[in-house]
């Protein structure tokens, strides 16, 4: 792994926030670093209260922003006495905590700090860089991880067991640190979640982080926990994966979208021992509110294995609730056996940010099993996080349905002004819209969002076929076909048997 760190770029950023947004897009920029909202990162300033005075505050990575585009007001400023008094306290519930960190926020319209700030504020350094690099969390999760780490790090970091995320966790980092010479220490790793690096310079924490993953790449090569994984084919049953979709819709009570990932790894990984080693959990416990504990795994049965799915999800449910309300039982991604996997979403982003965590899943499985054999957190962890009141709401808040969400519509001519219109109207209204079109130009007006651009003689099988292959593939099905002429005869009659099983 190298630094991206670029000393001249760098110079242009003369406050300390705008050298933290540099910095977090840099971790932001690898995934093998943070996925999809994943890490968080902090800077200790100040800032004039309101009313004028001068105070010591944390800027933290605010709920909700991505560290590869995290921008300024993606920070959350908090008043770091507040924050050093919390972690004084004996106990303090997650409402109390969110409430509480709310409350010393300089300003009230930024997002909610990160439920790690607490934890941020009590290391003693200006920058604090969080990440859940694949090769540190992959070490982690094998059999005799903690062991594993102390062989690879031996006392740079500070090694701490695995707890739930936010006060439970700043308050044993407290306890435990009480005694420790802060300066002594490189970073922290927490197993089965990821790795702390800090420093009063922005350049040196980054490139700890840097450093310590480099140094876990290198060990797992050197224990031949490595992939070289050949070309692996297979042929997609289309109109299977349009019925799984339609499945799995029923149980979710509502349209989704399915994504085939048919890469030589997902195929290598479909072909493994999967009953074994695909269902044991997730490689970090901030993935399940993405993923569920486990996946389904299908094969021709897939109706059968779906519905056990369901009431073994609902069995997991009863032996680990206290109070919590169930969550919709269907499953979030599947495993096709000897195929590939699916990611199911209720739109295009969210199934592919699903899809893009199995990946990164996938890798690090297989390599943990070269290395000892993978060893997930348990049901109860992993149950903890999945019905964590604070995971849940950033879910929540990009929940709310649209009409036509989940919906996979194609619109032919759609060049023409008038489907221009209808093809942005579905858009607005949830609806994946392919948009197809003789004209070359189709594809330069439709490049963004949630509309695809193609361009499809509607004369040439061998067009048609390509078009419903990729549409399928990439979402499951056809809802809905937009056509004004009678010339698209050849094209409705592919589509006919995707329309009816979406």
């Amino acid at each position: 792994m190298k630094s991206l760190y670029n000393d001249a770029e760098a110079k242009k950023y003369k406050i300390d926030l705008d050298l933290r947004v540099y910095t977090s897009r840099l971790l932001g920029a690898d995934t093998s670093l943070v996925l999809h909202g994943g890490g968080n990162t902090s800077v200790k300033s100040t800032a004039t209260d309101s009313c004028g005075d001068v105070v010591d505050v944390l800027l933290v990575k605010g709920s909700g922003w991505d560290l590869e585009t995290i921008k300024a007001e993606g920070f959350a400023s908090v008043r770091m006495d507040a924050l050093l008094k919390m972690a004084e306290l004996k106990e303090l519930s997650d409402k109390d905590m969110v409430k509480g960190q709310r409350a010393a926020m300089i300003d009230q319209s930024a997002p909610n700090p990160s439920v790690e700030a607490i934890l941020h504020a009590i290391i003693p350094f200006k920058f604090v860089d969080h990440t859940h690099a694949d090769a540190v969390v992959t070490i982690t999760n094998t059999q005799n991880g903690e062991e594993k780490i102390k062989e690879l790090f031996g006392e740079k970091v500070l090694i701490i067991p695995y707890i739930m995320p936010g006060f439970v966790l700043a308050k044993l980092v407290y306890e435990m640190t009480r005694d420790v010479d802060w300066n002594s220490l490189e970073g922290i790793v927490l197993m089965n979640h990821g790795l702390f690096t800090f420093s009063d310079d922005a350049k040196i924490s980054y490139e700890k982080t840097i450093e310590l993953v480099d140094m876990a790449e290198n060990y797992l090569f050197k224990r031949g926990a490595v992939l070289d994984i050949q070309n692996q084919s297979t042929t997609a049953d289309l109109l299977e994966l349009a019925k799984i979709r339609k499945e799995v819709s029923l149980i979710k009570e509502s349209s989704i979208i399915s994504v085939l990932n048919d890469s030589k790894e997902a195929i290598y990984f479909s072909k493994q021992n999967i009953e074994k080693i695909a269902i044991k959990g997730p490689l970090t416990p901030d993935h399940v509110i993405r993923t569920k504990r486990v996946p389904v795994i299908l094969t021709d049965e897939f109706e059968k294995e779906l519905q056990n799915f369901v009431e073994d999800y609902k069995q997991y449910f009863l032996e680990n609730k206290k109070d919590e309300i169930l969550l919709n039982p269907a499953p979030n991604f599947a495993i096709l056996k000897g195929k590939g996997s699916l990611s199911f979403g209720k739109n295009a982003k969210e199934a592919n940010i699903i899809k893009d965590i199995n990946n990164h899943s996938f890798e690090a499985i297989l390599k943990a099993e070269k290395l000892g054999g993978y060893k997930a957190l348990g049901q109860k962890e992993i149950f903890e996080v999945e019905y964590w009141s604070l995971e849940q709401a950033k879910l929540k808040k990009s929940s709310d349905e649209l009409e036509y969400g989940g919906k996979i519509v194609i619109i032919v001519d759609a060049v023409d002004e008038k489907a221009r219109e209808k093809a942005f109207e579905l858009s607005k209204k949830g609806a994946v819209v392919i948009a197809i079109d003789t004209n070359c130009e189709v594809e330069k007006i439709f490049s963004t969002g949630d509309i695809i651009g193609v361009k499809c003689d509607t004369d040439s099988d061998e067009d048609i076929k390509s078009l419903i292959s990729f549409v399928v593939k990439s979402f499951g099905g056809i809802d809905m076909l937009i056509a004004d002429k009678l010339q698209y005869k050849k094209l409705a009659e592919e589509c006919t048997p995707f329309l009816e099983l979406s």
